[in-house]
């Protein structure tokens, strides 16, 4: 191992079970050459961009609408590259038709010296055809001139997305004959082809897995007191980018009393001795997001309090993990991790009354599970649950959703997040749940504990396929239990 100034220490990794501990000091920058060691370079290889896949993904959409025809605009986001994962051009329009002469016709930006120079090489009308797989392609000014040969002869046509110019001719075509028929319920039926993965997808979120993975693994060997949250975010994201991934979202690097806000955007304060830090990233792999949060020790170990919380959520999540399998719910992993939460604050005196349900909802503030993909909360129906309110589930053990089924990837992340203040807030956040007397009450019995976890915020999550024969958590490699952690980080 090398220190900062690039000279020897003398430590040792040792690779075991997807974990790596250390020996001596842990604290390397780059290796002697400057470079990342080989060991932060994912091994794991992404398929190249294959039109094959794409063609059977319209296909199947098309035999959802029996027949079709769909059209469907850059403007649909992720649906318009998962249907024919074109990102060449933002104003690009499909059209999809078996019955026709072309069943793909793909609109695009021709290629032209001027935008070249001021954006880069685009795909053009060439690269429509001979990458993407379009059986022909025309210029998108070309649009309103061709929409009404291409379709001559349909009374029906579904649409997602779109300029509105586009879809101002669009239902000019429809108003011209009554029989005609414009749908504009295409999301929904491609959100539900989503919702399970194939093969390709797979692959490419396990590298953005792995990647994010290692980055995690990185900082455990780098992080230091003294540091900024930013030197934490440039290690992460510099793993990203030595692996030739990107960010799927804003990192998120909070320590100290940050780790307890759930979506801190900051990462400018400084790491103290004796701070947790919570780390909540992930890279992409051909726009496929990962999603894996580790909480730590800045110096390495835990304390005695932060071990408290920080089990209460490991094993959270290790039995919630166990209920995602095929045949049961998408919301029993949420429930399961909650009944755990609950019944551990409770143990140790941060909640009074465990049938009370807002002193489980003062601890409890989102649902557990959530789809990856495309997006990094992907979309697709979780079912009974899809309502607006979370507070009409979240805590009801009743409201189960839809099914677990092979395919789906989702993630797990149970968290405690007790931020300094919050206990002031009682009257305001269920003043009208509960009387004054009850609230103040609680406070006056859960404070002197609750001040002695104040400021601590632990998360963890991990990224899971669900399979036929249960699942597979793709995130293993990134060091979670207490023991694991401490050895990773050992100086």
């Amino acid at each position: 191992m090398w220190n900062r100034a690039g000279v020897a220490v003398g430590a040792v990794f040792l690779v075991a079970g997807g974990l790596i501990a250390c020996e001596g000091s842990a604290r390397l920058a780059r290796d002697a050459s400057g470079q990342l060691p080989s060991e932060f370079i994912c091994q794991r290889s992404a398929p190249e961009f294959d039109p094959e896949v794409f063609r059977q993904r319209r296909e199947r959409l098309l035999s959802a609408l029996e027949g079709g025809p769909a059209i469907i605009s850059a403007a649909a986001g992720a649906d318009f590259i998962y249907l024919t994962g074109f990102t060449g051009e933002r104003q690009a329009v499909a059209v999809l038709d078996p019955a026709a002469e072309h069943s793909f016709t793909l609109f695009t930006a021709p290629r032209r010296p001027m935008a070249t120079l001021w954006d880069g090489e685009v795909p053009g009308i060439e690269g429509a055809m001979e990458t993407y797989g379009a059986d022909t392609a025309y210029p998108t000014g070309e649009i309103e001139r061709m929409l009404p040969r291409l379709l001559e002869g349909r009374s029906s046509l579904f649409i997602h997305g779109g300029d509105q110019r586009t879809r101002e001719s669009l239902r000019s075509w429809a108003e011209e004959d009554t029989n005609r028929v414009l749908h504009t319920t295409l999301a929904p039926i491609v959100h539900e082809m989503r919702v399970v993965k194939d093969e390709w997808e797979i692959a490419h979120l396990e590298k953005a897995i792995e990647v994010t993975a290692l980055a995690h693994r990185r900082v455990l060997q780098t992080v230091e007191p003294g540091q900024r949250e930013y030197d934490v975010q440039a290690e992460i994201e510099y793993v990203f980018r030595k692996n030739g991934l990107s960010t799927g979202f804003s990192s998120i690097v909070g320590s100290g009393p940050n780790a307890a806000i759930l979506h801190y955007p900051g990462n400018q304060r400084m790491l103290e001795d004796g701070d947790l830090l919570l780390m909540d990233i992930g890279a992409q792999s051909s726009g496929y997001i990962a999603d894996v949060t580790r909480t730590i020790p800045v110096n390495g170990r835990f304390s005695e309090t932060q071990r408290d919380l920080y089990s209460l959520v490991l094993t959270a999540i290790e039995e919630a993990t166990k209920v995602i399998v095929p045949g049961n719910r998408i919301l029993d992993p949420h429930h399961r991790a909650t009944e755990i939460i609950v019944d551990g604050l409770h143990e140790l005196g941060l909640i009074t009354d465990p049938e009370s349900w807002w002193q489980k909802r003062f601890y409890i503030h989102y649902r557990n599970n959530h789809y990856i993909g495309l997006h990094v909360h992907d979309v697709g129906s979780y079912g009974d649950l899809d309502a607006p309110d979370r507070d009409s589930y979240i805590l009801n053990p009743e409201i189960r959703g839809r099914e677990i089924i092979p395919g789906m990837v989702m993630t797990i992340e149970p968290g405690i997040y007790l931020l300094g203040d919050r206990l002031d807030h009682l009257h305001e956040l269920f003043g009208d749940l509960a009387s004054a007397q009850e609230l103040d009450a609680f406070a006056a019995q859960v404070r002197p504990i609750y001040e002695k976890y104040a400021g601590i915020g632990i998360r963890i999550e991990d990224c899971v396929l669900i399979t036929s024969e249960g699942n597979r958590v793709l995130s293993a490699n990134a060091p979670k239990t207490i023991a694991d952690i401490e050895a990773a980080m050992r100086r």
